[in-house]
């Protein structure tokens, strides 16, 4: 083999290098300090303060996730979630785990489909409420005429499209949703969790639900 092909091959692996490398410093080191460490702890701790609300001190809790491998800032929410579940009474929780399958559907607030929700529901009898840290199910028709109960259920939504009419239906009982209504209220430079939260996401009950329109 000439020089010209080997320097040719030895430029192109060398340049495949630094694009793995680049991607692995990304999604290792850049995503995972990118998120706000304090903003989604609060998040956790009122999905787990709205579920003591609705179950109270005990009962059988039901979460639905996704690998939290690529996702730090859904690891940080599950954490805190646990943490502040112990705090708030005593729990027996199930923490359902989905395959994504590699579609991109599917990240923190996204991805629950009807037919994932409804089989969990199916297999879950004893569960008292669902906690899905990856949206709000789109339910069919077909799956209403499956699901032959309407338990509790929160989720955090990335959109509220789909929430007014699960509300409508009783469905859903509290929604944690990137803010769409701006401005939003405290302070401009948020300094507590609680600002910070408040800053990005609102609550949604069938009280406010009306108000939902799409954030994207």
């Amino acid at each position: 083999m000439s020089s010209k092909p080997k320097n040719v091959l030895l430029a192109t692996g060398s340049i495949l290098v630094i694009i793995a490398s680049s991607l692995w410093i990304y999604y290792h080191e850049f995503r995972k300090a990118k998120h706000s460490v304090a903003l989604h702890e609060r998040v956790g701790q009122v999905l787990a303060e709205q579920t003591a609300n609705l179950i109270g001190k005990k009962g059988h809790i039901v979460t639905l996730s996704i690998d939290s491998k690529e996702w730090p800032e859904l690891k940080t929410q599950i954490q805190a979630f646990r943490q502040k579940l112990k705090k708030l009474g005593d729990y027996e929780v199930r923490e359902y785990e989905l395959d994504t399958k590699d579609q991109p559907k599917y990240g923190v607030g996204s991805g629950l489909s009807g037919r994932r929700y409804v089989r969990t529901v199916k297999k879950s009898e004893k569960a008292d409420i669902f906690v899905s840290f990856i949206g709000a199910p789109k339910l069919t028709k077909e799956d209403l005429a499956e699901l032959t109960r309407k338990p509790k259920f929160i989720a955090e939504s990335r959109s509220g499209d789909n929430l007014p009419a699960l509300f409508e239906n009783k469905l859903i009982d509290v929604a944690v949703v990137s803010r769409f209504e701006f401005p939003a209220p405290g302070p401009e430079k948020p300094k507590t969790p609680q600002e910070l939260f408040t800053k990005r996401y609102q609550i949604l009950t069938a009280q406010n639900a009306n108000s939902v329109t799409n954030a994207e």
